[in-house]
């Protein structure tokens, strides 16, 4: 199979085949970052659907300074920023408060993974990042700061202060 630059260069040229040969070679990481980070299979799914729209009108400008991977792990970072903020947006504008997602109906499944999730989702947009990223993506802090364009210092600050966060988050209860 070619390397991510070489099928980017070919889509430059004019291939959309190599368009869909990177998409069935990064689609599976890629949902499982966004399912994983937003919890909901619908929302995960047109997320993920975004971001391949956005990577697929990106490719035309992609100037090969960074991999191709740390590239689509900003593009998902920012996708599912928009995605929390329209969320936000939407829980507002029907009067509903953050903290109902905490509680749900008696018999549904409600595990800690969950729990966690929504936690994550409420931590300020640079600790989300870099939690996401270092926790759930396995990723390290230096990994950490070369996909968020940020010093490596200032991501384990930000894990520092986002697992102190979430612990109050989830001991409040």
């Amino acid at each position: 199979m070619m390397d991510d630059n070489d099928l980017i260069r070919k889509f430059q040229a004019g291939d959309e085949e190599a368009f869909n040969t990177l998409v069935r070679k990064h689609e599976d990481w890629v949902k499982g970052f966004v399912r994983s980070s937003i919890g909901n299979r619908e929302d995960a799914e047109d997320t993920a659907q975004n971001i391949f729209v956005r990577i697929y009108f990106g490719l035309a400008k992609f100037r090969f300074e960074a991999e191709f991977k740390t590239w689509v792990y900003r593009i998902i970072v920012n996708q599912i920023n928009n995605f929390y903020r329209k969320q936000k947006l939407l829980s507002i504008f029907r009067g509903e408060l953050t903290d109902n997602l905490r509680h749900s109906e008696p018999g549904e499944n409600d595990d800690r993974k969950s729990e966690l999730m929504r936690s994550v989702a409420k931590l300020p947009r640079g600790q989300r990042n870099v939690m996401i990223l270092r926790s759930f993506q396995d990723m390290s802090f230096k990994q950490v700061a070369a996909t968020l364009s940020i010093s490596e210092n200032s991501a384990k600050v930000s894990f520092h202060k986002a697992k102190n966060n979430l612990k109050r988050m989830i001991n409040v209860k």
